[in-house]
């Protein structure tokens, strides 16, 4: 297949409004994020690429994706707790703002009303992170996991843009 066909083709699946329907621009995040660049190298179809199965650069492309995009200087999570696909986790925020808009004759309703429970936010606080950014809408996120929520109020409080935005708790009553 020809290499411009292909990339036409990739991420189509995104949602529109998603930021990240298109390749990786490595010299742009690299640039943001310069310790990314020990993980970039040309894969089989000779593009610029990161091995997805090596956790290390997942989290280091999510450490630039955060900071071109949604301006996050800081962020950071405890080795083994999950790392998501930024892009997919966008997707979810952009299909939820269109649910709000469904309800509500097709437009956004204003972000100061829209205040979002994020059950199980994680120490990666990805939702509130990319919900806040795009909509500007206020979360709760709670968890029952301890070092997740230490985590998640450390990536807030690392990151101005969330400041009084987002209210993470320790849920310590898992049923």
């Amino acid at each position: 297949m020809d290499k411009s066909k292909r990339k036409a083709e990739e991420k189509s699946s995104l949602h529109s409004r998603n930021k990240h329907k298109s390749r990786y621009d490595f010299d742009v995040l690299t640039q943001v994020l310069p310790e990314l660049s020990a993980f970039v190298s040309v894969n089989k179809y000779g593009d610029e690429s990161v091995d997805f199965s090596n956790p290390k650069a997942v989290k280091a492309l999510n450490k630039a994706l955060l900071k071109h995009f949604y301006h996050i200087d800081f962020w950071d999570i405890p080795e083994g707790y999950l790392c998501p696909p930024i892009p997919g986790r966008a997707d979810y925020i952009h299909y939820a703002a269109d649910l709000l808009a469904s309800c509500n004759n097709q437009q956004m309703p204003n972000a100061k009303v829209i205040k979002v429970l994020d059950i199980g936010v994680g120490a990666n606080c990805v939702y509130p992170i990319i919900g806040h950014q795009e909509y500007g809408w206020k979360f709760v996120g709670s968890d029952i996991d301890e070092v997740s929520v230490k985590s998640a109020k450390n990536i807030i409080d690392a990151n101005k843009v969330l400041t009084n935005t987002v209210d993470v708790r320790f849920q310590n009553w898992p049923n």
